[in-house]
């Protein structure tokens, strides 16, 4: 385990892909505890990995991502925040946060909502006296909220891994999502009366409904994709397919953005986006099994067990060693490996594991902020163009935020289970 942990982290610091990595150390744990390898058993493991009808969820929500913003749906989504909020003290920040939930809500994805809203609203809320690094901190922060908010992937990956519903764990997502998107808009309303920060002109009557009347076909594609979940109309990987036809009928047919020409390349786009989700996966399943084969789930349950029978204070311990793994490891990662080890402490102590899931995922949206494997800050350092520190300050109390929503999740869990 020591020589494991060893090569995992040399090949990190050194920038080696995060799939290599966790595919070497791997085999080197392997080697080290049985002396020899086969490699058509990591090949077959990593493809039972893979062999899950309710994974084929995710590409489809990557392309309906990716059609939305090809095709302007995000573009008009951000209009219609700005002018139902903007106006307000700090209303340019709400408006990031806001319309990033939209985004989340159809995307499932941090980096693509930071990206998508980062190009927009950053260089707006700089021009309009904004720091640079708290305009970038604040949608950066904003667009952790993606894979918490449903559709998420974390949540269908965890889902799949402890066999629990996916509409369970999807309406479960949608309390700490918009409680932490909340926390941010008030921190970012009291900060730019601090600062003295510009509100926007408020927009006539006319102005609103127009911004609204573009926006208002994207706002239902969330309605329907829950709406069908929830009602037992559709799966959630049947939700995926109804996002992507939605998405394809009114970029190409109503806002008439999307022309046949445009498909290959945003089936290319796509395409990359979910090999990068999966491949990961496939190699932390092979991971997970080795885990599973050395009875590291049993081990850590006694030595939890035996050391403490709190829940509380398990998910304590729990919420930090996930806060230091996402620190290193993506949520994708970090939840295929750490799910089969966990779990079943958690059951044992009694957590519902719904809620310990969604917990999971929460504590991970974290890592998108913290260096090294912290994408929303490279994404909006890349826009702002500023360095990377100031931003991970600027970061810091939008973080402490996350921890009191985890931390209510522990001592409040019920008033995140009121609709399952």
């Amino acid at each position: 385990m020591i020589a494991f942990l060893i090569v995992l982290f040399f090949l990190l610091a050194i920038g080696t892909p995060i799939y290599v990595s966790l595919g070497l150390s791997s085999v080197v744990l392997w080697v080290s505890e049985y002396g020899s390898i086969d490699f058509i058993m990591i090949f077959q493991k990593m493809f039972t990995g893979m062999d899950v009808f309710t994974l084929m969820a995710i590409p489809f929500f990557m392309l309906a991502g990716e059609v939305m913003n090809t095709g302007g749906l995000s573009r008009r989504l951000v209009g219609f925040a700005q002018k139902a909020i903007g106006w307000i003290k700090g209303g340019l920040g709400i408006a990031a946060v806001l319309a990033s939930m939209f985004i989340a809500a159809i995307l499932g994805s941090a980096s693509a909502s930071a990206a998508m809203i980062g190009m927009i609203m950053i260089p707006e809320m700089v021009a309009r006296g904004y720091k640079p690094d708290y305009a970038s901190a604040l949608v950066a922060s904003a667009g952790s909220v993606g894979p918490i908010i449903p559709p998420s992937v974390p949540l269908i990956i965890y889902g799949v891994i402890a066999q629990l519903s996916i509409s369970d764990l999807f309406v479960t997502g949608y309390v700490p999502g918009v409680l932490m998107s909340l926390f941010f808009m008030g921190y970012n309303y009291w900060h730019a009366k601090k600062m003295n920060y510009p509100a926007e002109a408020k927009p006539t009557t006319r102005e609103f409904f127009l911004a609204l009347k573009g926006a208002i076909l994207t706002l239902f594609l969330p309605v329907i994709i829950m709406g069908g979940i929830l009602g037992g109309i559709f799966t959630a990987t049947e939700a995926g397919v109804v996002a992507v036809v939605y998405a394809l009928i009114i970029s190409m047919v109503v806002y008439r953005e999307i022309k046949i020409r445009d498909l290959p390349e945003i089936l290319i786009k796509a395409s990359k986006s979910t090999a990068m989700i999966l491949i990961v996966m496939a190699v932390a399943s092979y991971l997970s099994w080795i885990f599973t084969m050395l009875q590291l789930p049993q081990t850590v349950s006694a030595a939890i067990l035996s050391a403490t029978n709190s829940p509380l204070t398990f998910l304590l311990i729990i919420n930090l060693i996930m806060i230091v793994a996402g620190m290193f490891l993506d949520a994708v990662s970090a939840l295929t490996i750490m799910t089969p080890v966990i779990l079943p402490t958690a059951i044992a102590l009694g957590v519902n594991p719904i809620l310990f899931g969604v917990m999971l995922t929460v504590n991970l949206s974290i890592g998108v902020l913290t260096p090294p494997v912290g994408l929303n800050l490279y994404v909006t350092s890349s826009i702002s163009k500023i360095g990377l520190l100031p931003i991970a300050k600027a970061v810091l109390p939008f973080m402490l935020l996350i921890f009191l929503v985890l931390l209510l999740m522990m001592f409040v869990p019920q008033m995140f289970l009121i609709f399952v």
